[in-house]
């Protein structure tokens, strides 16, 4: 439980009393769990789904509230509760609230059956009271439930099909081919937040792959704050749809993984280190097998490159590297964090450096058999190689180009022209933050070419895939390329050559120019985009229009860029602490088609506008605001002595954080994340709780006897400041769309921000990042009646698609709401 301890106050000639708010606050960013399965149930749980998001539709029978609430604590589910009667939301609110899973694990919304208020493909389960059975529409259920996702209807089950069209993310750099371009059908723009969520911070270094609605990330051994010690050195497996943490493991120390050693199925994820290649299932994390390489198929254990094609498993694999050390961090924060030759990364010799080895192998995954073997003498870069059209080239650094037919092995040529190896030139350095990684692949191939480019390289260069020759080359090398059928574009570089970034023929002609990459991002492409990072996060490149569009919240990670999986995009935890809005892991979806309005109205009202409040004396000395006023100044003339005893504590009955209280006619109220608020008398003693549908951030305001507060729910609530009853709420988000946002269901358009009372106007805005849209209205304080509404902040510059995403508190100052 949070402590509140309100100070002794002063009376006399109109002085502020003074407070301070104490708290103790625990706050877990990823659960220690190191198995669990989307299909692994824990008791009363009928749908079988221990974690992520459950809905609940109507209220169970007979027992009503206290099931759900049952239902709640016996899984890790999100429980969602939605229904047409006001008196079952707030049944249910307050039985979650007396078992301190309010905001937590439950979450409840008023609503008509017909629609549910969430996005889509969001749900693992649905759960419809029988007497709604036949009033919920099938499509409304299936459009919420995630890919196989259950539904019961009464007797009825549901099973939402695999969508058509959707591609995986199964290799680090999509395919075995290198190039980051998805073919998903269904990711296509305009798109909109479907979650945010943990790990909120990445160590060094991050590899992300994914399939069959699952995502597998893979953290390093190099944290540079404190924040990323939590996921060193571990394997993290999340719900693609809602982003939920499923399960998570260890991964081996000492065993560098930025490379090509992770590959995902819909039922298996290919893990290779420095021992063998797990084969993990998929749903529970749990190792079903492992392939190990003996000493007399190869001169070492370790797994330097590997691809799937077809159900065979090809590999390079070698001798023993150098070994990294794992680093933890004690630095606090989130700033900038410093770049250096780790450990390894100077690539000093091939026979220990990071991914070099001698042979390659075929296995056939399911008996460990292996098919063929091919030995070379030079030591092969497994940055250099990619799988393409039944062909496997790889490169022998200032040696030769060699291209494996891989149906039996055989080499089909090597290419050891003068003119090839001096265009290719010598490995860089590239460990620099402009420049990019020393592991990051520098080849990438399609039917008929062979591509040399990124952080190691002088000159992009450009190979035929028949036989190695050289077709041309560029200078300027250190750029990230997406291979398209109608040509590939470039991205970058931020320093040290001209303007070469933009869309390029196959031939080498340049169609169009895009803005300059910023730093080290990879780039990566969808169906209709190309990604990559800017100085004001991310640059979306339209294909069609070759429009450069921006999503600035967030910054493509570091060593991934944005992956495209299942429908959806992803931004990854990133281990730096760039000038950003939102951190974690982030997924966006297609938005789709406008659904129609929510049937219930935007403004509800509860009482006569006319009736007679209760009074409430207002001292000018009280602070009936946040931080004092609608400046935010903080200011008081008081002096406190040094030490002062408290008049009186208050234990409030949640772990949820509190917002800071405010004091008005001598009450203090305060709110918190469970969607509580609270008024405390004079003596510390509770007088009223009224409970809304989200969490509140901001403390409430309060004038002319009313008591006004923001809510993630969406929606501002007026309340009667003395008894707390409910005047009137205005939904600003303009639908009902709620998303997990760091374990928590609230509206796509939080007002988040607290409100302003100012001359009987209440201030607030609504929403999260800017493509979503933003929201600002100003409401009559008495009615709740929209005096004016601003719905294009949000995208102020339609050319770029760029806007204001809300951050912080609200505050008016010099007529203007800032």
């Amino acid at each position: 439980m949070t402590p509140i301890r309100c100070l002794a106050s002063w009376r006399g000639g109109g002085r502020p009393r003074g407070f301070v708010v104490s708290l103790a606050i625990a706050f877990g960013l990823i659960t220690g769990h190191t198995s669990h399965d989307q299909g692994t149930a824990r008791a009363d749980d009928a749908l079988g789904v221990a974690r992520g998001i459950s809905v609940v539709l109507g209220l169970p029978q007979p027992s009503g509230p206290q099931q759900l609430v049952k239902w709640a604590d016996a899984n890790e589910c999100l429980m969602y509760f939605q229904s047409g009667d006001e008196g079952e939301v707030a049944a249910v609110r307050a039985a979650a609230a007396e078992a301190r899973l309010l905001g937590t694990r439950v979450f409840a919304e008023h609503g008509a059956a017909q629609a549910i208020h969430l996005a889509d493909n969001l749900a693992d389960t649905v759960r419809i009271a029988p007497a709604l059975a036949e009033v919920v529409p099938r499509e409304e259920v299936l459009r919420v439930l995630r890919p196989g996702g259950r539904a019961l209807a009464g007797a009825q089950e549901w099973i939402k099909p695999q969508p058509e069209g959707v591609d995986a993310w199964s290799h680090p750099y999509h395919g075995p081919d290198n190039n980051p371009c998805s073919t998903d059908q269904l990711a296509r723009a305009p798109f909109r937040t479907q979650f945010l969520a943990a790990p909120m911070f990445s160590p060094m270094p991050e590899v992300t792959v994914a399939a069959g609605g699952r995502i597998f990330k893979a953290f390093g051994h190099i944290a540079h704050k404190a924040n990323q010690n939590e996921v060193l050195n571990t394997l993290v497996c999340i719900n693609a749809y809602n982003g939920t943490v499923l399960w998570q493991r260890a991964l081996r120390p000492g065993f560098m993984i930025h490379r090509n050693t992770m590959i995902a199925t819909p039922d298996t994820l290919f893990l290779a280190d420095d021992e063998s290649c797990k084969l993990i299932d998929a749903a529970s994390g749990d190792v079903r097998d492992e392939i190990v390489i003996t000493r007399d198929q190869a001169d070492g254990p370790v797994w330097k490159w590997m691809a799937l094609v077809d159900g065979v498993l090809y590999a390079l694999v070698g001798g023993q590297e150098v070994q990294v050390d794992t680093i933890r961090s004690d630095v606090r924060g989130i700033g900038h964090w410093p770049w250096g030759m780790w450990k390894g990364h100077e690539y000093a010799d091939p026979r220990t450096n990071f991914g070099f080895g001698r042979t390659f192998l075929a296995i056939d995954p399911a008996t460990k058999s292996v098919r063929w073997t091919y030995r070379n003498d030079e030591y092969i870069d497994s940055r250099g190689v990619c799988l393409a059209q039944g062909r496997l080239f790889f490169y022998v650094p200032e040696q030769f180009l060699g291209c494996l037919q891989t149906a039996d092995g055989q080499v089909l040529w090597k290419n050891q022209d003068r003119d090839l190896l001096e265009a290719i030139g010598p490995n860089g350095s590239a460990q620099h933050y402009v420049t990019g990684y020393a592991t990051q692949t520098y080849i990438k191939c399609d039917r008929e070419r062979i591509f040399f480019a990124g952080p190691q390289r002088e000159r992009l260069v450009v190979a035929s895939a028949e036989d190695g020759h050289l077709l041309w080359q560029k200078d300027c090398g250190n750029l990230q390329l997406v291979l398209r059928d109608d040509g590939f574009y470039c991205a970058g570089p931020q320093q040290g050559a001209e303007d070469v970034g933009g869309k390029y023929t196959y031939d080498g002609q340049r169609l169009t120019s895009a803005p300059i990459r910023r730093a080290c991002t990879r780039a990566t492409g969808s169906i209709d985009s190309v990604f990559y990072r800017t100085t004001g996060g991310t640059v979306r490149v339209d294909v069609n229009s070759d429009r450069a569009e921006h999503i600035a919240p967030m910054r493509p990670p570091c060593q991934d860029g944005v992956i495209i999986s299942d429908g959806l995009l992803f931004w990854g935890p990133w281990m730096c602490g760039c000038q950003l809005s939102l951190y974690g892991h982030i997924g966006l979806g297609p938005a789709g088609a406008p659904r129609a309005p929510a049937p219930e109205p935007q403004l509800q009202q509860y009482a006569e506008p006319t009736a007679r409040l209760a009074p409430l004396q207002i001292d000018r000395g009280d602070w009936c605001a946040y931080q004092r006023d609608n400046l935010r100044s903080s200011y008081t003339s008081v002096h406190l002595p040094e030490a002062v005893r408290p008049a009186w504590s208050y234990r409030l009955p949640t772990p949820e954080w509190p917002t800071a209280p405010v004091l008005a006619g001598g009450l203090t109220f305060v709110a918190d994340r469970s969607g509580a608020v609270r008024a405390l008398d004079e003596r510390g003693e509770l007088r009223w709780t009224t409970l809304t549908g989200g969490p509140i951030y901001y403390a409430p305001a309060v004038a002319d006897g009313r008591l006004f507060v923001g809510s993630a729910d969406g929606r501002v609530y007026a309340m009667e400041a003395v008894t707390g009853k409910l005047l009137w709420t205005y939904r600003v988000a303009p639908e009902a769309r709620w998303i997990p946002v760091y374990g928590k269901l609230i509206s796509t358009w939080p007002v988040a921000g607290g409100v302003i009372v100012d001359r009987g106007v209440v201030y607030a805005a609504a929403g999260i990042a800017h493509y979503d849209g933003t929201y600002v209205v100003a409401l009559d304080a008495v009615t709740g009646q929209p005096r004016w509404r601003n719905d294009t902040s949000g995208a102020l510059s339609p050319t770029v698609n760029c806007g204001i995403s809300l951050q912080g508190e609200l505050q008016l100052r010099d007529d203007e709401l800032r």
